[in-house]
């Protein structure tokens, strides 16, 4: 049986606890990834490629094109927290064109101008 002292450092220690995984779970939510995409082209992006290695490629999905002269903000999706912050990026416009691929470090500079 539990005398009231102990029970109630059992209780802080638990409310400690649950305290510490609310922060926890705030702060993962918080560091969610993002970067954005200048576009200082006359064409709307509609398409951002972005590769680990050069080879394998996944996509962002555009809730809309990047109008050229505006700007775009893009969320990395949770599966890719633990990859490296340097990845290879193209983008595809309206009329079919996609750029050439380019190494681009996304923690050093989460900004990426396209030209």
């Amino acid at each position: 049986m539990m005398t009231p002292k102990l029970l109630r450092v059992a209780l802080a220690t638990a409310s400690a606890a649950l305290s510490l995984v609310s922060v926890l779970a705030i702060s993962a939510k918080a560091e969610e990834y993002y970067f954005t995409i200048q576009n200082n082209t006359d064409l709307a992006i509609s398409q951002v490629f972005v590769s680990e290695d050069g080879t394998n490629w996944g996509y962002f999905t555009l809730k809309s094109n990047i109008a050229p002269k505006t700007e775009g903000e893009m969320t990395w999706g949770e599966n890719t927290n633990h990859e490296a912050c340097s990845q290879w990026i193209k983008v595809g416009f309206e009329n079919g064109d996609v750029t050439k691929p380019a190494k681009f470090d996304f923690c050093q500079n989460p900004s990426l101008v396209v030209d």
